[in-house]
């Protein structure tokens, strides 16, 4: 690589990694504390993605290739608690249970409008029911609460509940539900980033932008966000529905079953970001 593809390199990297450490800093991770993250990350991505060298793959090499010290090389590699992810929430079961909602007929009145249903009166209509094909181990009265406290679901009189959305938003966005879809969400999106710079371009993934060449005057955001979301809330609703056609709640994953979604995401520059850190700071 060139001194100037390096320089840019490391450049896009800082440009990466600064959200994710306002991130931790906000949420008390220090310095010391993410530096044991990186080690972790390093001796993983060696041993299962290679280090580019040629010859066998060892721990030796691994600690030459990405400068972590063998000991800690042995320690990743040896103890897979230091690796284990935490117990899955189940905000997973939250998006199939409207998912399931919006898309099966089951469920649907005219114009494919969702139906208000009961939550344990109705059978092969009632809220519970609807909970037990999304996943059958968890507690309906958890999974409405987290829906209601969203404001995804609300109550129609004194019986029914109604779902206002298709879309599960997370309010508190230090929760382990938001926090496990942060990782899951910037992870796939890495990994589509990653795949198309070293693939020919029949096989790239979909990666598409559109952005403000000169900018957008200020007073134009809240339209352009309005526009954008009305558009993408569209597109992500046919996918959705194309999705649940083929591959619905009553569909039996194998060992060829592969995950893959499509994510949509708007962005706003701080202007603040181009100001030097001397003028932000005092002495």
């Amino acid at each position: 690589m060139s001194d100037t593809a390096r320089a840019h390199l490391i450049h896009a990297f800082r440009k990466v990694l600064r959200p994710l450490v306002k991130i931790l800093i906000r949420a008390g991770v220090r310095h010391d504390e993410f530096v044991e993250v990186i080690k972790g990350v390093y001796v993983e991505s060696a041993v299962r993605d290679g280090t580019g060298q040629a010859g066998p793959l060892t721990r030796s090499r691994v600690a030459l290739a990405t400068g972590v010290p063998r000991r800690d090389v042995d320690r990743y590699i040896d103890n897979e608690a230091l690796l284990t992810p935490p117990a899955p929430t189940h905000a997973t079961t939250l998006t199939e249970v409207l998912h399931i909602w919006n898309t099966d007929p089951r469920y649907l009145g005219p114009y494919g409008v969702p139906l208000e249903i009961d939550f344990d009166t109705t059978p092969g209509r009632r809220f519970t029911e609807l909970v037990r094909r999304a996943d059958a181990t968890a507690d309906a009265v958890m999974v409405l609460d987290d829906l209601v406290r969203s404001g995804v679901v609300v109550m129609s009189g004194e019986r029914y509940l109604k779902v206002t959305s298709r879309s599960y938003v997370i309010a508190d966005m230090l929760s382990p539900q938001a926090l496990e879809y942060f990782g899951a969400t910037i992870s796939n999106l890495a990994r589509t980033l990653e795949h198309n710079m070293g693939t020919e371009a029949e096989r790239k993934l979909l990666q598409r932008s559109v952005i403000a060449d000169r900018g957008l005057p200020k007073p134009l955001l809240p339209e352009f966000e309005e526009y954008v979301k009305a558009r993408a809330q569209q597109m992500l609703a046919e996918v959705d529905d194309w999705l649940g056609q083929r591959a619905g709640p009553d569909f039996e994953p194998d060992e060829t079953t592969i995950g893959t979604g499509v994510t949509v995401f708007h962005y706003v520059e701080n202007p603040a970001d181009r100001a030097t850190l001397a003028t932000q700071i005092g002495n």
